[in-house]
C-alpha cells in the first residue's frame, strides 16, 4: 500500500500555462489544498513522505508532513517531466507552435501521439523513472510520494493500466487486490479522473 498526492495549485495551472521542470511556487489555493490533503491523509498509517524537488511539491510535501510529524525526503525521480521549448506556454500557444514546429517534434517523445520538441523529455523515460522511484521506497514503509501531474499518470498506467489525470491536491491511496492494484480517492470532492486525450485534459492540469 502507498499513497500518492500531486502538488497544490499554483498561478501557472491557473492560467493553463505548461509548468514541466519550471520550479512555479504554490499560491495561496494551493496552499490551502494542501492543507485539506493533510488533514485527509492523517491516520492513514503513512510512515514516509517521498517528493520531488521542485518548489510546488515540496511545500505542498512541508504542509502535508506538518500535519502528519514527518518529514519530506526528496527524491529526483519524481521531477515533472521537462517540456523543452513548451515549457512556459498555454495550452494554445502550445497548439499553434506545434504545428509551426512539426519539423522540429520528436515522434519518440510521447506514447499519444502528440509529438513534443526534441529537447523535451520522453514520456516513456519519465513512466520508467516514476516507477524506480516508488518501487524503491513503497516496500520500506507506508509511503506518500507527493509529485506532479505527469508522475501522478506514470504511477497509474504502472499500477492500475490506465492513465488518470489528477487535480491538484487529490489524494488517493493505491492498494494491491488479488494480484493487481486499485486507486481508491480518499476526498470525494477532489479526485482523479480517466485520461482523456484532448487538449484540456492531456495538457491543462500539468
Amino acid at each position: 500500500m502507498f499513497f500518492v498526492l500531486r502538488h497544490g495549485q499554483t498561478d501557472w495551472n491557473l492560467g493553463a500555462r505548461l509548468q514541466g521542470s519550471t520550479d512555479i511556487p504554490l499560491n495561496d489555493t494551493g496552499r490551502q489544498q494542501a492543507r485539506r490533503a493533510g488533514e485527509v491523509l492523517t491516520r492513514q498509517g503513512i510512515d514516509r513522505i517521498i517528493v520531488s524537488p521542485l518548489s510546488r511539491a515540496m511545500e505542498t510535501a512541508q504542509i502535508v508532513g506538518s500535519a502528519l510529524d514527518l518529514q519530506p525526503v526528496i527524491d529526483a525521480r519524481l521531477t515533472e517531466r521537462n517540456f523543452g521549448q513548451f515549457e512556459g506556454m498555454t495550452i494554445d500557444e502550445v497548439h499553434v507552435h506545434r504545428e509551426e514546429m512539426r519539423e522540429h517534434m520528436n515522434p519518440e517523445a510521447d506514447i499519444d501521439g502528440k509529438h513534443y520538441p526534441w529537447n523535451a523529455e520522453r514520456l516513456p523515460d519519465v513512466i520508467d523513472r516514476v516507477f524506480a522511484c516508488v518501487e524503491d521506497h513503497r516496500k520500506t514503509g507506508t509511503c506518500l510520494f507527493v509529485c506532479h501531474g505527469i508522475p501522478f499518470r506514470a504511477i497509474s498506467r504502472k499500477y492500475i493500466d490506465e492513465m488518470w489525470s489528477s487535480p491538484n491536491a487529490a489524494p488517493v491511496r493505491f492498494e494491491e487486490d488479488g494480484g493487481g492494484w486499485r486507486m481508491i480517492a480518499l476526498d470525494p470532492d477532489n479526485a482523479p479522473i480517466p485520461q482523456v486525450y484532448n487538449a484540456q485534459t492531456t495538457m491543462g492540469r500539468i
